[in-house]
């Protein structure tokens, strides 16, 4: 164990950068997620096909298979840039993330009285204004706790950006297990750092639930109300 944290600022490192990654895929999946959640459910024939193409072409491979070839395959043709390991990596992992994050905002979007959306209507508004500031906002009461359970994968889907070369906590500890001979030790620290981050993230999402407009109005309406005592009460007091 003291051999193993000798290398404590490499693991810093890696940890810094695994939080970063995971930070900002978990960020970008729930922008696309939030985007092709109602693309899924578009009234247009041509956009609600092509969204659903797009999301079952990410989300039939693994997500390491696409990281593969994004770095490696996509390169190679004519005109498509050479992505740098952490820009590939975040990119792959966002778009696999928004995939899976699309079905959770559509399954709430659903959930959400389809006489929301009719008032909506009635009122003048527009399909865009509707979903919004009207639909999103109560739908978020569904889509969030799935969410939280998505974010919590993703942050262990980070471990797979080692196989490209970023320097996550996974790459520092196989480098510190080559030299150490420790894996025991080395794993089992490794273990301990993805559990506390789930944790960390776990917390997070339970306090986005809470300040949820929806869920704050539930809790609102479970108060019990404080019944005013009567005329006669209050001339029995006075005497």
């Amino acid at each position: 164990m003291k051999a193993v944290l000798e290398y404590w600022p490499s693991l810093a490192y890696g940890l810094w950068v695994t939080v970063s990654v995971a930070f900002c895929i978990i960020l970008g999946a729930a922008l696309g997620a939030l985007i092709l959640g109602p693309l899924r459910l578009s009234k247009t024939p041509v956009i609600r096909v092509s969204s659903i193409l797009l999301i079952e072409f990410i989300r039939g491979p693994s997500a390491l298979v696409l990281l593969f070839w994004v770095f490696y395959v996509l390169p190679l043709i004519r005109g498509m840039p050479q992505l740098s390991p952490l820009a590939a990596s975040i990119l792959v992992l966002s778009l696999d993330g928004a995939v899976y994050g699309a079905e959770i905002v559509r399954a709430g979007i659903q959930a959400v009285h389809r006489g929301q959306t009719d008032a909506c209507h009635a009122l003048g508004l527009s399909r865009i204004q509707s979903l919004t500031k009207v639909v999103l906002p109560q739908a978020l009461s569904q889509i969030v706790p799935g969410f939280g359970s998505l974010a919590r994968d993703m942050i262990k889907w980070t471990s797979i950006v080692s196989f490209v070369g970023v320097q996550d906590v996974l790459y520092v500890a196989n480098n510190i297990r080559n030299q150490t001979f420790e894996s025991a030790t080395v794993f089992c620290l490794v273990a301990a750092v993805y559990w506390i981050l789930c944790l960390f993230c776990a917390a997070a999402f339970r306090a986005l639930e809470s300040v949820l407009p929806l869920n704050r109005a539930l809790r609102a309406a479970r108060v019990p109300v404080q019944v005013a005592p009567d005329a006669t009460a209050l001339a029995g007091a006075a005497q």
